[in-house]
Formats: C-alpha cells, structure tokens, sequence
C-alpha cells in the first residue's frame, strides 16, 4: 500500500501559500473618498474634485462640532492626469469603494461625459450604484462646497435626496450603461442645483428634475420635476405621481396622488410616419381642493375625474413635445417599443430614429379614476 503522506504533505504547503494577503493595504494608508466632481476649464482642461473624509483617532468619535471632510483638487487634460495630479497632494491612497454620487458640472456636461465615463468604468475601485448628478447652471466645485445640517458628509445627502424624485430605482451609473445600450434611447441623469432662500438668506441645494443628454452623451437640456415625473410614468418607473390641476373655469385649483400608476404604448408606421398612442392609467387621491365641492356628489367627482385627466393629458404630451421639437432626444422608450412590435419598421428606422422621432405623432389618453376623496363628511370649508 503506497504511502499518502507525500500527497498530503503537497496539498498542505498549497493552502499555505492561498492564505494571506498579497497586495495587503493597511487602513492608515487608505483614504476614502464619498463624492467626485468634474468640471469643464476650458482649453481642453478638467478639474477633478474628490470629497473625502477624515480619519478619526480613536476616542474622537461624535465629540463636537469638528468637520468629517475635506475637497481637493486636481488639474489635468484627462480625468486619469487629473486624478494622478489630485493624488500628488495626499498622503493616502485614494480609495473609490465608498463612493456615493459622482457631480457633473453644467460645462462638462454640455461638452459630454462619455470620456469621463470611459475612465470610471475602466476603474476597477468604481462603485457601479455611484450616482450621477448634473450641476444645473453650476459647477461640481460649488456644489461640492455646499455643507448641508443634516448629514455630517454632505455626499451622503443626495443619495437620500433621491428618493423623492419618485423612481423605483436609484440613478446609478450602472443605469447610465444600461441606458447605453437602448437602441434610440437617449439617457437622462437627475439634475440638482444651488439656490438663494431669499427667506432664510442663504444658499441651500435642491433637486431640479433630469438633465438630457443627446446620444453622443451631451447635454440637451433639462426636464422640470413635474416633467421628469411623467416621464417615468410613461417609462414606468414610478409608483407615484403628484398633479396639480387648475380648474378650466378658472376658479380654483386641487391636488391628487396619482398611485399604482400603469401605461401601455402602441406604435405603427403609416407612409414612412410614426405614429404613437400613449395610454395612462391610475387610481387618484384628492388631497386638496381650493372650491369647496361635496366630491360625495357623483357629478362632482365626474368634474374633477374630467379635469385630471385632461390635465395630465396636455402636461404629459408637452412633455413629449418638449423632447420630440427642442432636444430632438427619445428619452420615453418609443424607439425601444417600436422595435418590440414593429421590428422590420424598426430596422428600417433606426438609422435615422432621431428625426423619425421628433416627426412622429403623438397622442396621449389617461383614463385616471378617483377612488378616495380623503373626508368622511362634508369639506369643511363648504358653505
């Protein structure tokens, strides 16, 4: 019988040299960064602004007031020089792992950020669910520099900000690559700003709606928050929808939600024309109601259901000709819902999908229903 000593003795020295780490980095040489930002100088140059947060000795965890971070910056004519630059002036090691939002300043995006986006991707220390944001009529730099009460890292209140936009999911560059490959799709990131609370008497940031880029990846221009959301629900990316709507009489206004939001998208070519029917659907909350109607009254009720629907009607189909006339950008998945039921018209379109896009007629019908009117008697402001 042949010894197993030899064999064993092998797989042993093997898990010897498994174990450990090779490349091994520790902590105190680390430096983690939760924010980036990009902006546009001009002459071929980029700034590149990282946000980072600052070690903590031991023992000086939640005493005072003391600042968790710092910006820096670096110059280059591509972010990898920009970013070689930046670490010229830290001691640590830059680590990308914790990345939270990525800022894409109003120039840079006009001149586009499909090179910026080539260096992330290729980063193997990039997070995929970083969020993207552009700078509305700002740079990353100011933005960057904004402090914000409520979160000790400023970075990390975007990514909660973003949840009241009203998407299902988050804004990530993961979404933009996807978006990529979307054939005549073009992609849209949120959009945030700086404004001046003439109030308050200061600065504070908000969110603004979504910025549109063209399919090189340039800035077109921008969505409002109420335009960016039906957007999504003509995507169906959202599971909420706030309406406001102005009475036609001229005599009021009143509110609703608009939940369990559903759409249906119908195409066909007709002598070369595209021609797309948009269907909405919903259930309708009134939360406020300025005239002082007994929605308990069926006619009442009709009124308003009228009233809704005609408005989200004529807000979603100028939305859609916002993208169709002024960026000439299909950032509602037309093209995609053509060529899923007209494949042989899609093929024959889609080298030319951008003006098929902004020549196509649209129409928009929203068959909302209110099912709660949000009282149990009588409004008490009803005379």
């Amino acid at each position: 019988m042949r010894s197993k000593r030899p064999g064993l003795l092998a797989a042993i020295i093997c898990l010897l040299l498994l174990t450990g780490c090779w490349d091994r980095r520790e902590l105190n040489d680390r430096l983690f960064e939760l924010g980036s930002g990009v902006d546009w100088l001009g002459d071929g140059k980029l700034l590149l602004i990282g946000q980072f947060m600052i070690p903590t000795k031991t023992g000086e965890a939640g005493g005072g007031e003391k600042q968790s971070y710092f910006i820096e910056t670096g110059i280059g004519t591509t972010v990898s020089t920009c970013l070689l630059d930046l670490q010229l002036k830290l001691s640590r090691k830059i680590t990308r792992g914790h990345r939270n939002n990525i800022y894409i300043g109003e120039e840079m995006a006009k001149v586009g950020i499909s090179n910026l986006m080539d260096s992330v991707t290729r980063d193997p220390d990039s997070r995929l669910k970083s969020d993207i944001w552009v700078v509305k009529g700002g740079s990353a730099l100011s933005f960057m520099q904004m402090s914000y009460p409520l979160e000790k890292m400023p970075a990390i209140a975007l990514s909660k900000l973003r949840h009241s936009i009203g998407k299902r999911t988050g804004n990530s560059l993961l979404e933009l690559l996807i978006e990529q490959n979307v054939e005549g799709s073009g992609p849209t990131l949120p959009a945030v700003e700086i404004i001046y609370d003439t109030k308050l008497r200061k600065k504070t940031i908000q969110l603004y709606g979504r910025a549109i880029l063209n399919r090189k990846e340039q800035l077109a221009g921008y969505f409002d928050r109420l335009e960016s959301v039906y957007r999504l629900w003509v995507t169906g990316e959202t599971d909420n929808i706030p309406v406001t709507v102005v009475l036609s009489d001229g005599k009021g206004t009143f509110n609703a939600n608009v939940r369990n939001p559903n759409n249906e998208i119908r195409t066909a070519v007709e002598d070369g024309r595209v021609n797309i029917e948009v269907d909405l659907k919903g259930n309708g909350v009134v939360l406020e109601s300025i005239p002082a109607l007994d929605l308990r009254n069926p006619e009442h009720l009709r009124l308003y259901e009228t009233e809704l629907n005609h408005h989200i009607e004529t807000a979603v189909w100028n939305a859609i000709q916002k993208a169709q006339k002024q960026f000439k950008v299909d950032v509602f998945h037309f093209g995609k819902a053509l060529n899923r039921q007209h494949p042989e018209d899609w093929a024959a379109l889609k080298s030319n999908w951008e003006q098929a896009f902004s020549d196509a007629k649209v129409t928009v019908h929203s068959h909302v229903k209110l099912r709660r009117i949000g009282l149990q008697g009588p409004p008490p402001n009803i005379e």
